[in-house]
């Protein structure tokens, strides 16, 4: 019986690659966010509370059951676009990546420079769950890419069963990540 393809090493290099990529991309756009809210505070201070506008209500600090599930539903959904959408020539990866980085520069140099958290309060509700979270959407975008040039430019199936690997496993880690968002997050950073 044949074996699929599941992971050439044709695939497994270019997975690395773009991961590569795509993590320094998030970090050129953190490091912009936080330019960003240093330079023009007011400007944003009304992104921030775009964002907090645009999440109020919808979480119910007494239920974190229904919060994991919101937040898991959510960045689920982020994770997809960006894979699912990687057939648009792999542009919509880049772009879930981009604008996700920029907002958390933004929004930590923001809280931090306006005294709403301390920097270590501010690490302390990131870095819980940020270091699966933050891996996650790297790992979606990039299987969004490996579907792109598996199917548009016909580069292989490997390519696209590849994808579909870090897709699940992006998925499991999302999972993981918005428990520790919900659970422990909360806890540990005193919010």
């Amino acid at each position: 019986m044949r074996k699929l393809p599941f992971t050439s090493p044709r695939a497994r290099d270019r997975a690395k690659e773009y991961f590569v990529l795509l993590t320094l991309g998030f970090t050129i756009a953190v490091v912009f966010g936080a330019i960003t809210a240093l330079t023009a505070p007011q400007r944003s201070l009304g992104i921030f509370e775009s964002i907090g506008r645009s999440i109020a209500g919808k979480i119910d600090t007494q239920d974190r059951f229904h919060t994991f599930l919101l937040i898991y539903f959510n960045n689920l959904g982020v994770a997809t676009s960006a894979y699912a959408l990687g057939v648009l020539f792999g542009i919509v990866p880049w772009l879930i990546v981009m604008v996700n980085g920029f907002i958390l520069g933004l929004v930590v140099a923001l809280v931090i420079s306006q005294g709403l958290l301390s920097p270590v309060q501010a690490l302390l509700a990131i870095i819980p769950h940020g270091i699966f979270e933050i891996p996650a959407i790297l790992l979606s975008a990039t299987a969004g890419i490996l579907l792109y040039r598996g199917t548009l430019k016909k580069e292989g199936l490997d390519l696209v069963y590849s994808s579909l690997r870090l897709y699940a496993l992006s998925a499991g880690l999302l999972l993981l990540a918005a428990f520790i968002e919900a659970f422990v997050t909360p806890r540990v950073a005193g919010l």
